[in-house]
């Protein structure tokens, strides 16, 4: 891969330069290297436990998006990455290393901090692109071992989400995936007229979802 281009090609999707973005360049290299893929075409499927910057990257040097389903969100609010060949019996596991430079430094935080609460100064702005600047420099630069940890995970890709069918919800009449409407009190209701009915917060036990007689958790749990 090659490195800069690959950045490149990250920032002309997600719009700006950012540490985030180089570090997802860094992952995507490190999980392909180690998939050591024979066919650089080989379909694959991605879990990220973050939506912050680096997944955008991701996205574009992996092929796993939300659009077809093999990019899975699970946001546990850590730049974590799972990658798998789609039929893999193994994937390898992306983290970044602790107390890297993939974090933000107390300065950096501190200057983020002014900018958002608009009293940060020209001085603290330059102070901000500078750092900033730096760290993406050392991100694109410095050896995996810095700033990642790669494990191989010995268990076999999560199945791709398959395309279903709509239906009407009953409350607002708009076309809603069948796995995902509810069956309240024999209605089939989209999530949101769901918990809208349940007065925007929904009981326990009940935020699970298909009911819907074509939906394919419902065939599963009835076919025996």
């Amino acid at each position: 891969m090659d490195r800069t281009q690959a950045y490149n090609d990250v920032i002309r999707f997600h719009g700006h330069e950012c540490p985030g973005a180089a570090f997802g360049v860094r992952v995507a290299e490190a999980a392909l290297t180690a998939l050591d893929l024979k066919d650089p075409a080989t379909p694959l499927v991605l879990v990220s436990e973050t939506d912050a910057c680096a997944v955008d990257a991701l996205q574009v040097l992996t092929g796993c998006t939300y659009g077809k389903r093999n990019l899975i969100h699970q946001d546990a609010g850590r730049n974590v990455f799972t990658l798998w060949e789609r039929d893999g019996s193994a994937g390898v596991r992306i983290r970044a290393k602790a107390d890297s430079i993939v974090f933000r430094t107390e300065e950096i935080w501190a200057l983020a901090g002014r900018i958002d609460d608009g009293t940060a100064t020209l001085e603290d702005r330059a102070a901000f692109e500078r750092l900033q600047g730096e760290r993406i420099s050392a991100l694109l630069s410095v050896a995996d071992e810095e700033i990642l940890v790669a494990e191989k995970v010995e268990a076999a890709a999560p199945g791709v989400k398959h395309l279903a069918r709509t239906d009407l919800c009953v409350d607002c009449g708009e076309p809603t995936s069948v796995e995902t409407l509810h069956d309240h009190r024999g209605r089939m209701v989209c999530p949101a007229c769901h918990l809208a009915a349940h007065g925007g917060v929904l009981p326990e036990g009940h935020g699970d979802h298909g009911h819907h007689p074509q939906s394919h958790k419902h065939h599963h749990e009835h076919k025996h």
